[in-house]
């Protein structure tokens, strides 16, 4: 089976660093300039929808450079499609303007995205969170009639029917496509949880950027999602959350800088197991150093944290060339689906990780990578030591910059820029 097969997830504010916050009015209308009063001088010129009348109170609210940044944020996405030689911005400002009502009606609801929605953990997650009428879910899938049949299976369930939004993470022009048409839509990110992955392909493939499969999905299409998703992010109001799906597997993950697209004749050995390793390793290097960043950058209410569901009987490792499950089943290795989702969806949105971040959240029963070990109870999550590789600073640092330079994420939402876009053809990365 080919690896995309199992792959399941107006008017505006623009900133001017000379102090100078400059609302942006919608074509036709007569531009105004004002400036932030937490910014020295004058005042905004008043927003005329409640959507950016809540956009201009939050920005009063907040330190000036952090303000800045919120202000500047959103017209980054939206500058994707001028990037990639879309249609000019006329027609999604009337798009936009037609969902206002929409948008306003849901004001008050939390949005929760989750990548890879429709099968396994992401839908189990999509159908408890949805009985929270508080949170609007929206399941980003790569497969439209998938998606459709588990939002209704979801609304038949909890009598909430999730959004359906299409995203192929082994593509990031569709990454980019789904974060554009996300900040149109909805313009706010409470909760992103990176829950989408491929695992073990036994033949090595490629994603139409030429990144090998496994590591396109797991780590380089999600580090470019929630790139993209930070200005939705930082947009929402009180505390975020970003949930990164790793795995016990990132303990036999090696950070290999010189083949991390994993070619040649040595560089996916073991029916793809090595390379799925260090997939999870990098989940564990991303969540770690995207909760440096923001601390160091002084954005302190979005936190972020990486979970191992558990070895989980569902239908991730119906690729793999040599399927050991069966095995586990009989054997009583395998926890539920049910159980293997409550850590994810604890670390979205519950109470109990209310200001955790950067930490490796651990199902319990082992084998490896759990405080407990063999015999821990199951579908119990802790806060648990990851390896001593995934705790190598310059080694995360390493792969951020390497990470930024073949997708070509920018992170401009808190406060960096691009690097030069790298080929994927280069033997050695950084």
């Amino acid at each position: 089976m080919h690896a995309r097969d199992v792959n399941e997830g107006h008017g505006r504010f623009s900133a001017v660093f000379d102090d100078t916050l400059e609302f942006v009015w919608p074509a036709g209308s007569q531009k105004q300039v004002g400036t932030d009063p937490r910014l020295t001088r004058g005042h905004v010129s008043p927003p005329t929808t409640p959507r950016r009348l809540r956009a201009a109170r939050r920005l009063t609210t907040m330190p000036p450079v952090l303000a800045a940044r919120h202000a500047v944020a959103p017209s980054l996405a939206r500058g994707l499609g001028a990037r990639r030689g879309r249609a000019s911005a006329g027609p999604r400002v009337a798009r936009a303007a037609s969902t206002d009502a929409a948008i306003d009606a849901n004001a008050d609801r939390k949005v929760v995205v989750i990548t890879g929605a429709n099968t396994g953990l992401g839908k189990i997650s999509a159908t408890e969170i949805s009985r929270d009428p508080s949170y609007r879910v929206v399941m980003a899938c790569r497969d439209r009639a998938r998606g459709d049949k588990a939002a209704d299976d979801v609304a038949a369930a909890t009598g909430n029917r999730p959004d359906v939004m299409l995203l192929d993470l082994a593509s990031l022009r569709s990454v980019e496509d789904f974060a554009r048409r996300f900040e149109d839509t909805y313009g706010r990110c409470d909760r992103l949880m990176n829950n989408a992955g491929v695992m073990a392909l036994p033949k090595r493939t490629v994603t139409v950027d030429g990144l090998e499969t496994q590591m396109g999905v797991n780590h380089f299409g999600h580090f470019h999602l929630t790139n993209l998703m930070m200005p939705a992010i930082l947009a929402a109001p009180g505390r975020k959350r970003i949930v990164n799906l790793s795995s016990v597997a990132h303990e036999f993950g090696h950070p290999d800088f010189d083949n991390y697209n994993s070619t040649g004749a040595l560089g996916y050995v073991g029916s793809g197991w090595l390379t799925y390793g260090k997939t999870k390793l990098a989940n564990l290097y991303f969540t770690y150093e995207l909760h440096r960043r923001l601390r160091n950058g002084g954005v302190l209410d979005v936190d972020v944290n990486a979970v191992h569901p558990g070895i989980v009987d569902t239908d991730l490792p119906r690729s793999l060339a040599l399927n050991f499950y069966p095995l586990l089943r009989r054997t009583a290795g395998l926890i539920t689906p049910a159980q293997g989702a409550t850590g994810q969806i604890d670390a979205c949105v519950g109470e109990t990780w209310e200001g955790v971040s950067g930490k490796y959240v651990a199902e319990q029963s082992g084998p490896r990578g759990s405080e407990v070990g063999p015999g821990g109870k199951k579908g119990v999550f802790k806060v648990t030591e990851s390896s001593r590789y995934s705790y190598d600073q310059e080694a995360a640092a390493r792969l951020w910059k390497v990470s930024k330079a073949l997708t070509g994420a920018g992170w401009e939402a808190i406060g960096e820029g691009k690097v030069e876009k790298a080929s994927v053809a280069v033997s050695s990365w950084m």
